[in-house]
């Protein structure tokens, strides 16, 4: 199944998520929205390891394996950048 990532980020906006590195004695890391999470594998090396990311729903869970959040991760929006 294709990954479009803007329609991922944008519909699991506000949905809780889990990060999990899978190396030794790594804690499962719960944020708020999908792009949060994505944030936070990417600033901990996240596009080097294995891991994945759990989107939790009510009805079901989705997950995205390694390579799919690589590609979350390539295509993260810019950041916002100050206003003067």
């Amino acid at each position: 199944m294709a990954l479009d990532p803007e329609k991922a980020f944008l519909d699991y906006s506000a949905a809780e998520c889990s990060v999990q590195f899978w190396t030794a004695n790594a804690p499962s890391v719960q944020f708020t929205s999908l792009e949060a999470a994505v944030r936070f594998a990417k600033d901990h090396g996240g596009r080097w390891e294995e891991i994945e990311i759990t989107v939790h729903l009510p009805r079901e869970d989705i997950v995205f394996a390694t390579g799919k959040v690589h590609q979350l991760i390539d295509a993260l929006p810019g950041e916002v950048r100050e206003m003067r």
